[in-house]
């Protein structure tokens, strides 16, 4: 499936279009233009792009106060005011004043978002749609044993930098499993049109990595097994970039991350190499695995697609070499970022 198949929502267009829906004399907040596009873990997101988006003379953003009604005074007060908005003052020590961002107290404003707050929107919940397409690639994720359960001697390793919020470098690096040498390696550059949101990472990434394995394939490069920077089946969905990669692509896929999404851990500190499972519900999903001695933090290891847990482990292991990551992802977390940087 090439990457101009996928269909990836415009985020910005949808929630400017919620934006303009708040009437004068209204607000809203985060939380709720995140549950209108779907999902109220696109809060944060839609919180940076409030802060930093272009703001032109009739932008209607000063509609948005935090969770709470919580806002410091100024502009955005000054214009509230004026379209007919009540404050109230919030002085510090309220529960929701919280720290003053100058580190002094102050006084803070408060809208009754009882009395003005605005839910009501028309949407498209483009959110919604795109869960709904991770579980229909689900459906289609293969976890088994490989034949063979020896380790290929060559395997590959994908990852992404970004030059800015809008143009991105994914790498492909192979590695000879044996020698941990770097053997070939190579780059795309796109342009990125989806934010960054929690557990949705596949529809920002999957369009340049469909288009690097594309010519990889093309090179004759491909690996059979591909580790990608990204979960795999632990995920909340169980449908993270690794196994959504893998599905499109046809290509055995391992996630490893240095952040847990989700599910748990049992007991305290791992030793050097020791690994546990990471259980969501009642089944393990993937495995913490502390991949040096001198590194406390363990990485993240779940199949993605065409292998199984213990495989997955099997060839991370086989590919660490004193780092915190296994070779094919350190080699590719490097090539992206130097040419990201130049960009």
């Amino acid at each position: 499936m090439a990457s101009r198949d996928l269909k990836i929502p415009d985020m910005v267009g949808c929630l400017r279009r919620l934006l303009a829906q708040v009437p004068a004399g209204r607000v809203t907040t985060p939380g709720a233009l995140a549950a209108a596009l779907g999902n109220p873990i696109a809060a944060r997101w839609v919180g940076h792009y409030l802060l930093h988006h272009a703001h032109e003379e009739r932008c209607p953003c000063h509609r948005v106060v935090r969770a709470g009604g919580r806002l410091l005074p100024g502009p955005q007060a000054e214009k509230l005011r004026a379209e007919g908005i009540e404050l109230q003052p919030l002085t510090p020590g309220h529960p929701l004043a919280g720290a003053s961002p100058r580190g002094r107290e102050e006084t803070f404003q408060l809208v009754d978002l009882e009395r003005y707050g605005f839910q009501r929107f028309a949407s498209e919940r483009p959110l919604e749609e795109l869960s709904g397409l991770q579980q229909e690639i689900v459906k289609r994720i293969r976890l088994r044993r490989p034949g063979s359960l020896r380790v290929p001697w060559l395997v590959g390793g994908v990852d992404i930098s970004y030059a800015d919020s809008e143009e991105g470098v994914a790498a492909y690096c192979l590695v000879d499993a044996a020698t941990k040498a770097l053997v070939w390696s190579t780059t795309v550059r796109r342009s990125v049109r989806f934010p960054y949101i929690s557990s949705y990472l596949s529809f920002r990434e999957l369009p340049l990595l469909l288009d690097l394995l594309d010519e990889v394939r093309a090179a004759g490069r491909l690996s059979p097994v591909v580790l990608v920077d990204g979960t795999g089946i632990l995920h909340p969905r169980h449908a993270g970039i690794a196994s959504h990669l893998g599905v499109l692509a046809a290509v055995a896929t391992v996630g490893v991350t240095k952040k847990l999404l989700c599910g748990e851990v049992q007991g305290g500190g791992l030793r050097p190499l020791e690994a546990r499972p990471v259980v969501q519900g009642d089944r393990p999903t993937g495995l913490a695995l502390r991949p040096t001695a001198g590194s406390l933090r363990p990485i993240y290891v779940s199949p993605g697609h065409g292998v199984d847990l213990a495989f997955a482990e099997r060839v991370v292991r086989r590919l660490l070499l004193g780092r915190r990551l296994p070779e094919p992802l350190y080699w590719a977390d490097r090539l992206s970022r130097r040419c990201a940087k130049n960009i």
